[in-house]
């Protein structure tokens, strides 16, 4: 199963470009390139069949005109751009199929009615109206045309072929509207199943964050409360001094997390790129979690660099914020043993990474953990804290830099998270 969904994340890829995320952009490249698979299949059938002329010339051009289309929205550009000129090249391409196939007495008049159930799909109203006018008008000039030139277009020369050409076209519609349909259910499944997803990942997000934010909530105030008793020593008020102040950051710190989601899902949010040393910047972040940790753990985060000193291009508040992500993650599933902060250059890109001896992730979980709200319980008698906004947003600031970012885990033996961005 899950080599089956590599295939298909593959062949996705393939076909659609390393991101598209609109239907209708996924729906005119899988159009474009059916068709020319499919016309590549007449070409060749022609051939055999001992075909030519207009016959064998006419799916030869058509298939390498849509393999030109499909390359450019494959590589140039998407958009309302791209479903104009697949529009307007189809329907020049099916006004020559009709010319050559006897006009309305051949197999391309259901075409015309796909062909116009394939522009309710990839057009919004505002451009509907205006290529429904157009594909209005083209049908107002071919019957007008087979009405005063007729004998231009011709006709089939016996009833045999006739009823074969009909039905082969009839046929055709039929696959293309099959095509259509598996395309529209397929993306309303996956949208549904999306939108119920989300509505639990909300409701799981909602309660935790209710958690999350009373527990240090409930700390400050009670702790505070207690700095006011005089029969409290003044040791103790310094102790509870500093348990208000690591939970003022740790609520604070929540808070930032969940405004910088919204803000790169609103696209607004702007990195800030300078030339910095992050050696001594990773050196001091060390040095605070490592002070967050009870000594009774026996649990140390070490920092390895083969560089004493690494300048890099960067925004060091958000490259500091991942690490810090990834550093907490590792603290929070790791008992005792080590964690390690590593970087290093490699030609064009830094890989830094986060190395734990930890309760490791399985298989099912490595992909999933980097989806919004997705928080993985590894223990039914160790409950973790965390919202699960962690690692999403860690994997919306590498992929903001331009880099990607990936485990490798396993259970009882720790994990390690990796990303690189460019240099």
């Amino acid at each position: 199963m899950l080599n089956n969904r590599k295939l298909q994340t593959k062949f996705r890829k393939i076909i659609y470009g390393p991101s598209v995320d609109r239907f209708e952009d996924r729906l005119l490249l899988l159009t474009n390139i059916s068709v020319f698979v499919v016309l590549v299949g007449r070409s060749i059938f022609n051939i055999f069949a001992d075909l030519n002329g207009s016959f064998l010339i006419a799916p030869l051009l058509g298939s390498l005109l849509y393999l030109c289309i499909y390359l450019f929205g494959r590589f140039i550009s998407r958009g309302i751009l791209y479903a104009w000129i697949t529009a307007i090249i189809s329907l020049l391409y099916i006004d020559y199929f009709w010319f050559m196939d006897y006009g309305s007495s051949g197999p391309i008049m259901p075409l015309f009615i796909v062909f116009y159930a394939f522009l309710i799909l990839v057009f919004d109203n505002k451009h509907f109206l205006i290529i429904s006018g157009i594909l209005f008008l083209n049908m107002s000039i071919l019957a007008l045309t087979e009405y005063h030139f007729k004998d231009h277009i011709g006709t089939y020369t016996d009833l045999k072929t006739n009823i074969i050409d009909h039905y082969v076209g009839i046929l055709f519609s039929f696959m293309v509207i099959f095509s259509f349909t598996a395309a529209i259910k397929k993306n309303y499944i996956k949208e549904f199943n999306r939108a119920k997803m989300s509505d639990q990942l909300k409701s799981a997000f909602l309660a935790n964050m209710s958690h999350e934010i009373r527990t240090p909530l409930n700390a400050i105030v009670g702790f505070s409360s207690l700095m006011y008793d005089d029969d409290i020593a003044n040791e103790e008020k310094k102790h509870f001094g500093g348990l208000i102040e690591q939970n003022s950051d740790y609520l604070l710190g929540l808070i930032n997390d969940i405004v910088d989601v919204s803000t790169i899902e609103s696209n607004q949010l702007i990195l800030r790129y300078k030339e910095v040393d992050i050696v001594p910047i990773l050196q001091n972040l060390i040095r605070i979690l490592q002070g967050t940790i009870s000594v009774d753990r026996q649990l140390e985060v070490k920092f390895i660099v083969n560089d004493p000193k690494l300048i890099i291009n960067t925004d060091p508040d958000r490259l500091v914020q991942i690490l810090r992500n990834l550093l907490v993650n590792a603290i929070k599933y790791t008992a005792n043993g080590s964690i390690e902060l590593n970087c290093r250059r490699e030609l064009n890109f830094y890989t830094f990474s986060v190395k734990d001896t930890g309760v490791g992730i399985e298989p099912k979980y490595q992909q999933i953990i980097f989806d919004r709200f997705m928080k993985v319980e590894t223990s039914k008698n160790h409950l973790y804290r965390g919202t699960g906004i962690g690692l999403f947003l860690s994997k919306q600031l590498v992929e903001m830099f331009g880099g990607k970012i990936w485990v490798e885990s396993e259970v009882g033996k720790g994990s390690t998270f990796f990303f690189s961005i460019p240099a």
